[in-house]
Parts: structure tokens; sequence; C-alpha cells
């Protein structure tokens, strides 16, 4: 079985009709995502993954 490791929480909020997440710097900084960077979210086995796409 696969450990999963819980890095960061964070909140969504609302603007306009869409909800924003804002990726915590620990994360970013793990994912190496910087301002302007494109970020894919992809479903795995009923759970999301977040990558940068290059």
């Amino acid at each position: 079985m696969t450990t999963v490791k819980l890095m960061a929480v964070t909140r969504s909020s609302q603007r306009g009709s869409s909800l924003r997440i804002t990726l915590p710097k620990e994360v970013a900084e793990y994912l190496n995502i910087d301002e302007g960077d494109h970020v894919g979210f992809y479903m795995k086995n009923n759970e999301i993954v977040v990558r940068k796409i290059e």
C-alpha cells in the first residue's frame, strides 16, 4: 500500500462564478511552479493529481 503524505491545506474562495484555490508555497516549490506556469489537473483512481505542464 502506498503511503500518502499531507503537505498542506488551503481554502477555496469565490471570484465571480468560479472557485479559486491558491497553491501553498511549499507545494509550488515542490512542483517547481512559478507565476505564469501552466498547471494540469488529472483524475486518477477517483483522486485529483496536480502537475506542472512542461
